[in-house]
């Protein structure tokens, strides 16, 4: 054969057959560290990798600012040896042609040092440590879902997400405005997180990085309204949503903010903060969802968000306006639930809302506030709490929580040793009625918020509490409703014995 077509057209032929065969196509590893025949850098071995292959990296340290647009695994030689670091975003896993069939997993690597005060705009940043941007489409919604990303035994730590520029008046009326979101990950496709930490990361103002944006939330992961999210056996602790700049109007989310679908268990969300800091009177001033928001956009159906197995706990939500002509509130110290959720053996423990204004303040929600459907089951609701400071008319209300018109129904669930308290002069508020300290345990209606259906079975209910200053009603310290209560359980000495629980100082 190779006589009759001579030795150039042997090796055309040889080349053929190999491609038509499928040779040359097995997935190939190339390796990132000090070593002979290795890349000193990660982007160099990205840009000659092909989809399928393994990234390698050794231990040590190496540039972040890296773009990931093709399939591959990325291996580090463990979160405590392999790090990537610096840029803004550390690590951008994005590619415009087919962004959905994008498909990337690391494993044992830290991803930190990242400050993105630019991407995908200077006024709106998204992704300290990591961005999974939204796909773009042509038309609407105009945003589709990004790549598939699995990410398992790292760390995501210390990453900010900021900016140093505003949109001027006009898109969001008669005042500037900016938006931070996603200080660790800012997730618009579909990501997991197995065996996890995402520690210390900070959307909006750090003590370096002060951000000039009016808005910024999801210090730990933002999970996008088109994305869907999935925790297992992870840790989101110690995150920031920080707003203090001179145009501050709300800070959220300082674990994880999720308007998509979410699914989270065996993980922990503790000591994660939200601390807005304010003087103008924006008619919403804010701090809300210290630990986690669940959330609701547009009018779009929404799965529910489903917790299981997992702690939330010590997050936070403090708001402070110094302007006496100005509101200002907080809520949600754990759980904020603006689409339906479902809590499943879940400890939500020592959460905090605390308020100080100069004008009127409110807070609520210790422990959750519940704003769609929500059941709790075989949890506890421990040691929640929610504290109001000001001059004058107050009000706070569901320490362990707060129903804002949000069906809430509790099986086998324990709500313990939570409080709501005011200290103030008191007096009318805003929006009707006297100032007004209410439901230790859980508050379902009051004054400016509608009731809902609170339906209870074989829980407790016991030792809430409520405590203000002279000049404030209090009422229910275990549990205030306007709308009544199903007692669901099928044995009436059962119902008997839960209403005896169901009492707290303050009645």
């Amino acid at each position: 054969m190779l006589r009759l077509i001579g030795t150039a057209g042997a090796v055309a032929l040889l080349t053929a057959l190999a491609l038509a065969s499928g040779a040359g196509a097995t997935p190939a590893t190339l390796c990132v560290g000090p070593q002979a025949g290795c890349y000193s850098q990660i982007q160099p071995a990205l840009d000659a990798a092909s989809d399928g292959d393994t990234i390698a990296i050794g231990a040590g340290k190496f540039a972040g600012g890296i773009t990931i647009s093709k399939s591959v695994h990325v291996q580090g030689a463990g979160a405590g040896k392999t790090t990537i670091s610096g840029g803004g975003p550390v690590v951008t896993i994005f590619r415009a042609d087919d962004p959905e069939g994008l498909n990337v997993s690391l494993d044992g690597v830290t991803i930190t040092g990242g400050v993105n005060n630019s991407q995908p705009d200077p006024e709106v940043t998204f992704g300290g440590g990591i961005a999974i941007p939204v796909a773009q489409l042509d038309q609407p919604p105009f945003n589709g879902t990004g790549a598939t990303v699995a990410i398992s035994n790292s760390v995501v730590t210390g990453n900010t997400v900021t900016s140093n520029s505003v949109i001027p008046p006009g898109f969001c009326g008669d005042r500037s405005c900016g938006f931070n979101e996603g200080g660790g990950i800012d997730n618009g496709g579909v990501l997991t997180l197995t065996s996890t930490r995402v520690t210390n990361n900070t959307a909006g103002s750090t003590v370096l990085s002060p951000s000039a944006a009016s808005d910024a939330g999801s210090g730990g992961i933002d999970n996008r309204l088109v994305a869907s999210l999935t925790l297992r056996s992870s840790v989101v602790s110690g995150n920031r949503a920080v707003v203090n700049s001179p145009i501050a109007n709300s800070a959220t989310s300082g674990g994880i903010g999720s308007t998509g679908a979410l699914d989270v268990a065996d993980s922990v969300v503790s000591d994660n903060v939200v601390q807005y800091t304010g003087v103008l009177d924006s008619g919403d001033s804010d701090g809300l969802a210290g630990g986690l928001l669940i959330d609701q956009c547009c009018d779009a159906p929404h799965p529910t968000a489903t917790i299981r197995t997992t702690q939330i706990s010590g997050n936070r939500v403090t708001a402070a306006n110094t302007n006496p002509a100005s509101g200002i509130a907080g809520f949600g110290g754990g759980v904020v639930a603006f689409a339906p959720a479902l809590l499943d053996r879940v400890v939500l423990a020592g959460n905090a809302v605390s308020v100080t204004g100069q004008g009127f303040v409110g807070g609520d929600g210790g422990g959750m506030e519940v704003d769609a459907p929500v059941t709790v089951s075989s949890s506890m609701i421990a040691n929640n709490t929610v504290s109001v400071t000001g001059p004058g008319a107050a009000v706070a209300f569901g320490g362990g929580v707060a129903m804002f018109g949000g069906d809430l129904t509790l099986q086998h669930t324990i709500v313990i040793a939570n409080s709501a308290s005011a200290s103030g002069a008191g007096g009318p508020l805003p929006f009707g009625g006297d100032s007004i300290v209410y439901g230790g345990g859980i508050s379902n209606g009051g004054p400016g918020v509608p009731p809902a259906s609170l339906t209870v079975s074989d829980s407790l209910v016991i030792g809430n509490r409520l405590g203000a200053s002279a000049g404030f009603l209090v009422q229910g310290g275990g549990v205030f409703t306007d709308s009544g209560i199903a007692l669901g359980d099928r044995r009436e000495q059962a119902g008997r014995l839960l209403r005896l629980l169901m009492v707290g100082r303050g009645g």
